[in-house]
């Protein structure tokens, strides 16, 4: 049973919901502009959020509802998920992807992040005085309620609705993917697509609504897809922030950003101040976790937006806007001021994608690295913590609101957000007679990448010397060719967030996107020349984390 006693409803506003992400509309115009015959699509990576849960904390009980009944199938199908993986997950000792559903005494178990006692201390999500909660709450607790932080019901049809998204583009308008995944060797899993999650649940059922969407027809027991899982002490698809040089080094580059939007983010905090149901818990949390307090406010208000919950009058559309964007400039936005702080929050993803990017390449030239072929698609199932750094490595920081004032207004990335990394081959569109102006320090391109600083390199260190080293047809790497800086000529990247296309920086340039498709879609080189400074080797990492430690040991 739903609240129906807490303010009047403010939710049908004629404004954008800026707390779920939108996709484009598959229209033949759209697929015939953005996917030429002559653009052919040789590799798919999909980061996506999880979708709309409930909120993780419970600072602001005068407006959210004790209960959230909005689990009608997800308790029934979580009841399920954690019997399949059966609650466990890879042990912190292994250093690679293993399966989701392996278990034994030698494996922890599954990290369930949800949250359903009312006396979690160490989350501090009650207030001090229980008898202001919910005076006029009337939720009651049902086989329907969800926990804290839960994908609901909302959450996995959104995801599903990615998923089917993903099908209508790539299956039935592309004939990218197969329309049933082929098994593998031996009849096993599919070699398709390659799944990863992070371990909390609401990631990984997000994940299987996503599959379910892409593939509505399989049966129920079908083992076709391989689910991976990392322990925490090796996962890269959001930042650590037990490392405290890391957590004290985003502190200090967000209280500069905010700086930047003063007066924007002196003005919200007055307004919510102002706001009876707000301003007294807001308060408490602006003392104990600034700069940081805006978050709490947006994980309650888009949670309430998303599932169609009454909001008091003075919590509209353009509110949560500015919450959002707020929210953008204390986690988002720092990592666009520090290449530092993004190449420590993000960068080994990064490593990561650019690796497949580069086995893509190695396999389409004919060079056999791995007698396994890359995947066509490539999926991680992550959170905002994902997206957001993503967003600011790619250089995206217009993504707002015509409502904002701001000049930059990045939002927040809302529940369902994905980022669709496309690599293309057009081998006969014209290739850019003209080189952009960072590419013509040739010795940037050739040399031993580790001796130059991150910021100087035009291609990521893990880029290896060899692609630009073979001719046309060449698949022997080994031959001393002539280092050829437009080796890479027939190769692109777009990136889609949401319902758009991101502009890199440093694909602006006349010579560094396609002369056809626009400047969204990047030449390979500059899509490598617009990550090489986020992407550190393991000895950088370490000796980065050296410095700023002992940086920051001094300043204090």
């Amino acid at each position: 049973m739903a609240p129906t006693s807490f303010a009047s409803s403010n939710t049908e506003s004629s404004g954008p919901n800026v707390a779920q992400a939108k996709l484009p509309k598959l229209l033949p115009e759209f697929i015939a502009q953005h996917y030429p015959s002559e653009a052919k699509l040789l590799h798919v990576h999909l980061v996506h959020r999880h979708g709309e849960r409930t909120p993780v904390t419970h600072l602001f009980p005068s407006i959210s509802p004790k209960y959230w009944n909005f689990c009608v199938q997800g308790n029934r199908l979580h009841s399920d998920f954690t019997k399949a993986v059966g609650v466990y997950a890879p042990n912190s000792d292994v250093d690679s992807d293993v399966d989701a559903d392996k278990k034994g005494k030698d494996h922890q178990k599954w990290h369930n992040y949800m949250f359903k006692s009312e006396n979690s201390k160490k989350r501090g999500i009650f207030p001090d005085d229980p008898s202001k909660a919910h005076s006029n709450d009337k939720s009651q607790f049902t086989a329907d309620t969800c926990a804290y932080g839960q994908l609901t019901d909302v959450g996995r049809q959104s995801l599903t609705a990615l998923g089917a998204h993903m099908r209508a583009l790539y299956t039935d308008a592309l004939g990218f993917l197969p329309a049933i995944p082929r098994p593998g060797d031996d009849n096993g899993p599919t070699e398709d697509l390659y799944l990863r999650t992070t371990s909390y649940t609401r990631a990984f059922e997000s994940l299987q609504h996503t599959l379910g969407g892409m593939y509505p027809n399989l049966p129920v027991n079908s083992r076709i897809f391989r689910i991976n899982v990392r322990p925490r002490n090796i996962e890269n698809l959001y930042s650590d922030y037990r490392c405290k040089v890391l957590d004290r080094l985003h502190t200090e580059c967000s209280k500069e950003s905010v700086e930047h939007f003063s007066e924007d983010h002196a003005k919200l905090h007055r307004d919510i101040l102002q706001i009876p149901s707000l301003g007294e818990p807001f308060e408490v949390e602006l003392k104990r976790r600034a700069p940081f307090a805006s978050l709490f406010v947006w994980d309650t208000t888009s949670s309430m937006r998303s599932h169609g919950l009454p909001l008091p009058k003075e919590i509209d559309d353009d509110f949560i806007s500015r919450v959002s964007h707020m929210c953008a400039v204390e986690y988002q936005r720092p990592a666009m001021r520090s290449t530092q702080l993004a190449r420590m929050q993000i960068g080994p993803f990064v490593r990561e994608l650019t690796d497949n990017v580069v086995s893509v390449v190695e396999a389409d030239r004919g060079i056999i690295v791995n007698k396994q072929r890359p995947p066509k698609m490539s999926i991680y199932s992550g959170h905002d913590t994902t997206i957001g750094p993503l967003l600011a490595i790619f250089g995206d920081d217009l993504a707002g609101s015509p409502s904002l004032t701001t000049s930059a207004t990045p939002l927040w990335p809302p529940f369902s957000s994905s980022l669709r990394i496309e690599l293309l081959k057009d081998s006969a569109s014209p290739y850019p007679d003209v080189q952009p102006s960072w590419a013509g320090d040739l010795a940037n391109h050739s040399e031993d990448l580790s001796t130059i600083p991150p910021e100087e390199r035009i291609r990521p260190f893990n880029v290896p010397d060899s692609l630009y080293r073979l001719a046309p047809g060449q698949t022997d790497n080994t031959l001393a060719t002539p280092f050829n800086p437009r080796a890479m000529r027939d190769y692109y990247v777009r990136i889609w967030y949401n319902d758009r296309t991101v502009q890199l920086p440093a694909c602006r340039d006349p010579g560094a996107h396609h002369t056809k498709l626009g400047s969204s879609v990047c030449t390979l080189d500059g899509f490598f020349k617009q990550v090489a400074r986020f992407v550190p080797s393991e000895s950088e990492t370490i000796q980065e984390l050296h410095a700023l430690a002992k940086a920051q040991s001094k300043s204090q």
